[in-house]
């Protein structure tokens, strides 16, 4: 794939492996005659190129920006509130402090009534994509027409701490009532605990998304997601999913995967199969690795992790398949394959009410003093001259490192806040190690699409079934078409 036209090509594992290893170099021995159509081809699809490294940098910034822009312009910003600090697992990889889970000192706090009026009224205000760029003058369009209709609320999230709670039940519970007057569904990222205190609040017109967490079999799980009080959680948390379920709400599992318990992401998958999870149409499973604390470097690296959930054949639970599926479900359908270039909702625009009448970019970040993004009071929001903008300027071709990538528009830098940790600035790049195991991801994945798409023609009536991919190898060159 090229990495900035969209071009999508099967070449020979020769020729492969070759444009893999010699990225940015000088064309020397190929394994391919300058003269047969392998080489002209490449040639004019744009993998082979005249362009000095400079001019394909100045070109990718283009296109990058152009992008971004168009991000900027079409997103409605992501809105989320934060009920709470505290949490009722004490989990011990977690990116947030105990002393916050607690609830001790500042972190005291529980959101009111009032303050989540005071967070609706800045959310009304700001339902119009590209408003949050365009309040800090980051869009290079004109403001609405006077006259044009305001776009409805579509989403509001949950997040913590632990949102869904015992404690935080009537103050989610008015949050809910104020989406539902606007016609907006929620999501909630949750532990599923005491989840089974909010089933009348799930469903179509609630919150509709919920992510769980599940961290191996009990005996594991159990181990990991604990508090106070709180020693046996798997079973509670796997009989709230089937409520979940049963009250219409989609639940996407979350498995956090570090070197003590990469063994049991398979033995998941068979669970949620045993448990009818698998085949239920609104649940999902992902599995993510779990960062260092002091490094944020993986302790299982995404490769690995990649390897044990793309083998896992019909199983449900992916990882990191979702970059290759993305780009080849796009350039399958001939779309140009590089919609986005923001890395999350944060670079496009995320407002996090918090308890104390602060606001956040990022999940992450949440209470962390210094790196809020504005306040919220009597219903104006009031946004930081230097935070706010940085968060929506964070692009590809903002990233000197990514501006020379040929991944940069697929990858889109990598998490913000893992730069940061890593570099202190989250104009760099956080690769975790993409470039290692994407190119092997995407010939896997697009072998698979393939073998599926043609097999599914077998005993059909004649037609003409088109993958609009172009196959070069040894020298010939054919379109991907079978009858």
């Amino acid at each position: 794939m090229h990495g900035l036209n969209g071009s999508l090509d099967k070449v020979s594992a020769a020729t492969g492996s070759y444009l893999l290893e010699h990225r940015g170099a000088e064309v020397t021995r190929p394994p391919w005659s300058p003269l047969d159509a392998t080489g002209k081809h490449l040639e004019a699809r744009g993998y082979t190129t005249d362009l000095s490294a400079e001019q394909e940098r100045e070109l990718m910034v283009n296109v990058a920006t152009a992008i971004h822009q168009s991000d900027l312009a079409s997103s409605q910003p992501s809105f989320v509130f934060v009920p709470a600090y505290t949490c009722n697992l004490r989990c011990p990889y977690c990116f947030q402090s105990h002393d916050m889970h607690a609830g001790r000192g500042i972190y005291a706090s529980m959101m009111d009534e009032a303050r989540v009026d005071d967070a609706f009224r800045v959310i009304d205000a700001f339902t119009e994509p590209g408003s949050l760029a365009r309040e800090l003058s980051m869009l290079a369009v004109d403001d609405p027409a006077p006259g044009h209709q305001r776009s409805p609320l579509r989403r509001v999230g949950l997040f913590g701490g632990e949102p869904l709670t015992r404690a935080t039940r009537p103050v989610v519970a008015y949050i809910v009532e104020q989406a539902r007057r606007r016609g907006a569904a929620l999501w909630a990222i949750t532990n599923g605990v005491e989840l089974d205190a909010f089933t009348d609040l799930m469903g179509r017109d609630g919150i509709t998304d919920l992510q769980i967490t599940l961290d191996g079999m009990p005996d594991v799980h159990d181990r990991r997601r604990i508090g106070p009080g709180i020693r046996r959680s798997f079973d509670r948390i796997a009989d709230n999913i089937d409520l979940a379920l049963s009250a219409g709400s989609r639940v996407s599992a979350r498995i956090n995967v570090d070197s003590s318990n990469v063994d049991q992401v398979e033995l998941l998958d068979d669970f949620f199969a045993l448990r009818g999870w698998s085949g239920h149409s609104s649940f999902s499973a992902h599995a993510a690795v779990v960062t260092g604390e002091s490094t944020h470097e993986s302790l299982v690296s995404h490769a690995q992790l990649l390897s044990i959930t793309d083998q896992s054949g019909g199983g449900c639970v992916r990882s990191y398949e979702g970059y290759a599926d993305g780009v080849l479900g796009r350039a399958l359908s001939e779309e140009y394959p590089f919609q986005r270039v923001a890395h999350c909702s944060a670079e496009t625009g995320m407002l996090m009410f918090d308890p104390h009448g602060d606001v956040y970019a990022c999940w992450e970040e949440i209470g962390i003093k210094d790196r809020r993004v504005g306040d919220y009071h009597n219903g104006v929001l009031r946004l930081d001259d230097d935070n706010a903008p940085a968060w929506l300027s964070r692009f590809p071709g903002a990233v000197e490192q990514c501006s020379r990538c040929p991944y940069a528009l697929i990858h889109t830098s990598g998490c913000a806040n893992h730069a940061r940790a890593n570099h202190d600035t989250i104009f760099a790049a956080a690769c975790e190690d993409f470039q290692s195991y994407f190119p092997g991801s995407l010939a896997d994945r697009y072998t698979a699409i393939e073998a599926a798409a043609l097999g599914s023609a077998i005993n059909r009536p004649p037609h003409v079934h088109r993958l609009p991919i172009v196959e070069v190898t040894g020298g010939r060159t054919a379109t991907m078409t079978r009858e």
